[in-house]
Order: C-alpha cells, then sequence, then structure tokens
C-alpha cells in the first residue's frame, strides 16, 4: 500500500502588478512547516514548497496540502488551495496570517479545514480524521500548547543552499530555534499577543540543547519574539548553550539594557546580532502603541548598551506612526548613522487585522486599501496623520538609500583599522536591495 503523500507550502506573495513574487534566495527559512513534517508520522511521505524559492507543481502527486504563511501570503494561500481543489486535493490552512484574515478565509471556502491556533498538539487528530475522510472544518487549540517534547524541525525537507547565510565563511546556514512562545506585552501593532498569549511558555532548556546538538550547526536564530523576557530563565538558557560554540542572533526589547551582566552573558554565550525593535526615537509614537516599557529608553543608551557587551545592532525602526514628520524620519536616518548602528530594518505602519493598531485606522477610514498581499510592511497602506502619503514614502527610501550609501557602509564596516567583512558584506547586500527598490528583507531576486 502506497503512503499517503502530504504537500507542506509556504506560498509566496504578489507584487502591485498582480505577479508572483520570486527569488533566487531567501532569508532564515520559516520554521512551522519543517515542524509539522517532523511531527507527521512515517507513515506518510512529506515535502516542502517554499514557493518565493521554489517552483509549485498542481499536478503535482499529493493527497493533502497543508499551508501556512503571513498576511501578504494569504491572497496566494486561498489561490492555491483552490487550483487543488480543482483538481480533487484538499488543502488545510493555519498560522498567524490566517488568523488575522479569518473572514476572508471562511469566505473563500476553499479550505477543507481552517486550524485556529497552535496546530502541535491536534496534528495527530486532523491527520487521524483525514485518514478516515472526516476532516472537520474547524480545529481550535485552546488552551495553547505546553512546549516539552517537541521533534527537531526538518529542515533536511528544504534545499538550505537556497537561503542566506549571514556569516561570511558560513559553511552551514542559520537554522531557526525556538525556545518560546508568547508575548506579555500587547503593543498595538502587534498580533503576537493575540495569537499565542500573553502567558510565556517555555521549552525545557535540555531539549533546545539538544536539538541544536541534532542540527550539528554553528549558526542558529532563535525565533523568540523576546528572547530574554525572563532574565532568569535566559540566563540559565545561555550558559547551557555557551559550551556548544554556536553562534546566534536573536530577538530582544530595548529594555535589555537595563541588564547589562546578562547581555553580556548572551555575548558569552555566541550572540553576534540583536535585533532589537527600538520602533521610533519619539517617544510620544512610543506610548500611543503601548510600548510604555521603551518610551523611559534613549536612543543611544539602547544602542551603545548592545555595542558595549560586544553585540552588533539590527534596529527595526516603523515609520509612518501618529507623531511621525519628515524631521522625525531623517533625524532618525541620522542618528542611526552618527550611533553607528551596524544595520536598520526600517518597516512602513502597517495595519494587521485583528490588532488595535487596524480598527483605529479603519474606524478613522485611514486604510487605503485591502489588498492584503501589499500588506507586507514596506508598501504603505495607510494615510499618515502628520504629512501626506508620497511624503512619507519619499523620506522612507531616501533614509534607507542615505543608510545604504557606500560611504556610511565603508564607516560603520571599518573596526580597528580593519574592515569587518561580515557586516560590510551584509550592507553591501541590503544596498543593492534598496537600489532595485526593495526592502531589504524583500528576498534576492
Amino acid at each position: 500500500m502506497s503512503k499517503k503523500k502530504i504537500l507542506f507550502v509556504y506560498p509566496t506573495s504578489y507584487d502591485s502588478q498582480n505577479r508572483l513574487i520570486k527569488g533566487r534566495k531567501s532569508f532564515v527559512p520559516s520554521r512551522t512547516l519543517p515542524y509539522l513534517a517532523a511531527l507527521t508520522p512515517a507513515r506518510y511521505g512529506t515535502r516542502i514548497v517554499d514557493e518565493l524559492v521554489d517552483d509549485l507543481n498542481f499536478e503535482e502527486d499529493a493527497d493533502l496540502v497543508a499551508l501556512t504563511g503571513m498576511l501578504r501570503h494569504m491572497p496566494r494561500a486561498i489561490d492555491i488551495a483552490r487550483e487543488f481543489r480543482k483538481r480533487g486535493v484538499p488543502s488545510i490552512i493555519g498560522g498567524v496570517g490566517a488568523f488575522s484574515v479569518r473572514n476572508m478565509i471562511e469566505k473563500s471556502a476553499v479550505f477543507e479545514s481552517f486550524i485556529i491556533g497552535e496546530a502541535d498538539k491536534m496534528w495527530e487528530e486532523i491527520l487521524n480524521d483525514f485518514e478516515k475522510g472526516r476532516l472537520k472544518k474547524f480545529y481550535e487549540c485552546i488552551p495553547p500548547s505546553e512546549l516539552s517534547g517537541l521533534p527537531p524541525a526538518r529542515f533536511d525537507l528544504l534545499n538550505m543552499k537556497k537561503y542566506i547565510r549571514s556569516f561570511v565563511n558560513a559553511k552551514d546556514p542559520i537554522i531557526p530555534v525556538e525556545t518560546s512562545r508568547g508575548c506579555p506585552h500587547n503593543c498595538r501593532f502587534c498580533l503576537v499577543t493575540r495569537y499565542f498569549g500573553k502567558k510565556m511558555r517555555y521549552r525545557p532548556i535540555g531539549e533546545v540543547v539538544d536539538e541544536i546538538k541534532h542540527y550539528g550547526v554553528k549558526h542558529i536564530m532563535f525565533t523568540d519574539d523576546n528572547i530574554a523576557i525572563n532574565p532568569a530563565r535566559a540566563r540559565e538558557l545561555f550558559q547551557a548553550i555557551k559550551p556548544l560554540r554556536v553562534q546566534w542572533l536573536g530577538q530582544f526589547e530595548s529594555r535589555m539594557i537595563e541588564s547589562p551582566e546578562l547581555l553580556r552573558l548572551a555575548a558569552e554565550s555566541g550572540c553576534r546580532t540583536a535585533l532589537v525593535g527600538i520602533e521610533s526615537i519619539d517617544k510620544d509614537n512610543l506610548i500611543s502603541i503601548d510600548k510604555h516599557q521603551s518610551a523611559k529608553l534613549d536612543f543611544k543608551d539602547v544602542v551603545n548598551g548592545f555595542k558595549e557587551a560586544g553585540i552588533d545592532l539590527f534596529a527595526s525602526l516603523i515609520f509612518g506612526m501618529d507623531h511621525d514628520t519628515a524631521l522625525i524620519i531623517d533625524r532618525t536616518i541620522e542618528q542611526s548613522i552618527e550611533l553607528n548602528i551596524d544595520a536598520i530594518i526600517p518597516w512602513m505602519l502597517t495595519p494587521m487585522p485583528g490588532t488595535a493598531c487596524y480598527d483605529d485606522f479603519k474606524n478613522d477610514n485611514r486604510l487605503t486599501h485591502e489588498n492584503y498581499s501589499l500588506y507586507d510592511f514596506w508598501h504603505l497602506v495607510i494615510r499618515p496623520k502628520q504629512m501626506p502619503p508620497a511624503e512619507l514614502e519619499k523620506h522612507y527610501w531616501q533614509g534607507l538609500r542615505r543608510f545604504y550609501s557606500l560611504r556610511s557602509i565603508l564607516l560603520r564596516a571599518w573596526r580597528g583599522n580593519k574592515l569587518n567583512m561580515t557586516w560590510f558584506l551584509c550592507s553591501l547586500y541590503f544596498r543593492r536591495q534598496v537600489g532595485k527598490g526593495l526592502h531589504p528583507f524583500a528576498g534576492n531576486s
């Protein structure tokens, strides 16, 4: 008897001309589908398609198609499910993107099942129902899953050569590893708390260590939304991974600088790069999105705090908030250059359905459209309060070009009388992207 075949698909998205966005390379792969593949019993055949870098064949021999993605991927996910449905192949969908546009997913009527919440503990039940030919319309995980006993994700099902290596001379790719879910904060623009909950859930640290050893790689990215939200637990984690001699990057909040000893321990454990949600240099902006904890900190102190610990800084910035003016955008770029930030990743404020921010903009009639393919954080979808949309776009792209100018790149990459090749090459890549009118994280076309 032949195996049932499950095709896992991470869709790409459409551009403003409704063309598929394709690339030769992408960044760190999504962990979700390789993880679900690991949870799938061996009696199934499994394959994963990351459509940004892989071609999807609608004639592929598959018995079930499982999709997930972010909001911008949902229109394409619906089209994929529709095509497979024409061929008699059922599709199921879940994840943050589908959760945020539940009504649109239900209205499309192309999915056999809609998984609401985390699929971990429901996956076996879903597959059993599939085998019996009685998939339910909805599966909802309440309460959220505990995080013990998670298997290593099946990254062997992906062509990891199609993902960019962030470290010079790295022989292996960056592997995403999860150690926690949830966020106690409730920022108005963010879906994390609404999807994963306010209560933090942690994987046993020994299991995290075992997973890193399983992959046998030296470069990892922790996918936690805030790797050090619990200082005591973070200290235990950093001490446990220190003997592994891995290099890692992770997401931190600004107030991590209030724990310099913990920051130093992160660096000693192998943290090379911190992705820090600075969001804005304007305190009124931070208060307006309920990031009160960050509003108390000075931009310069945040940058210096990470640098003093020996950790390179990726600053996540959001432009288009209600207190933003062209002057604030320009000043943010200039200060980023003056403070020698290693990289900035600026985003356009993009209200996500399901968040308080979206409700505000929807009620005020300040959304310019609801083509969710363009809700990617680098297309403007709002009417800013302090300036015309065209002015925001102008200063946004002008700022990106200014920060990633060749002179600015060289000044940042020249350290201790030698060129830091990691950041030089990384910044050149971002410069190339921006020169083509693409966001640095848009993928390599």
